[in-house]
């Protein structure tokens, strides 16, 4: 399974967020008086922010307020701690980049608190090639924006030879709308009907 260039969500893929998302989205609904379950957070994490707020059934008029405080939750020491990186990402990401291969992380979450978070992950700097994330682009997966914005800034163009791995369903979606592959990552066997490249591990892509 070898590709010239190599696309990462974050969340759920590279790193293992969910027990500091639990916190951000509950202090971020909280603002507006809607408390918010573990499973709502667990479903959350994997669509994009714009879904989760219509998923959460709150006002429109409401939303911006939502959103601000999630952000503001997002890179708080105490949220940034929670985070972890998942036992094979190290090891693979630097395989990839050993071998000349072009990497990039093509997320819904910002990309301030992406680079914040491999900050405190202590991952080298130019490690990926590029960091993508919502507040560089209109819509968000499963368009094809984000990948297509990633591949603009590493002047790639699109082919099958440029995967885009993730661990949820809108992932290889995405990939799809954007003319590239798409690998699923599917850690807890949480999707054994998909049709799709499957895998659950990251070293399954070495």
């Amino acid at each position: 399974m070898q590709f010239d260039v190599y696309l990462f969500d974050f969340d759920g893929t590279l790193v293992d967020s969910r027990e500091s998302l639990v916190p951000v989205f509950r202090a971020g609904y909280s603002v507006v008086g809607r408390e918010v379950t573990e499973e709502e957070c667990s479903r959350w994490m994997h669509i994009n922010l714009r879904q989760s707020l219509e998923d959460s059934g709150i006002p429109k008029e409401q939303y911006e307020t939502v959103v601000k405080a999630i952000i503001a939750s997002l890179d708080l020491p105490e949220s940034l701690a929670l985070i972890r990186l998942y036992d094979d990402t190290l090891k693979v990401v630097r395989e990839l980049k050993a071998r000349g291969k072009r990497l990039g992380i093509v997320s819904n979450n910002g990309s301030a608190h992406i680079r914040n978070a491999l900050r405190v992950l202590n991952v080298e700097e130019g490690l990926f090639d590029c960091v993508v994330g919502s507040d560089m682009f209109q819509n968000g997966k499963p368009s094809a924006e984000p990948i297509e914005l990633a591949l603009e800034i590493l002047g790639e163009e699109k082919s099958k030879a440029v995967v885009y791995v993730g661990d949820s369903l809108q992932d290889p979606e995405c990939a799809e709308n954007a003319a590239v592959s798409g690998v699923l990552v599917d850690r807890e066997n949480t999707h054994p009907d998909y049709g799709g490249i499957r895998i659950q591990s990251l070293e399954e892509l070495l």
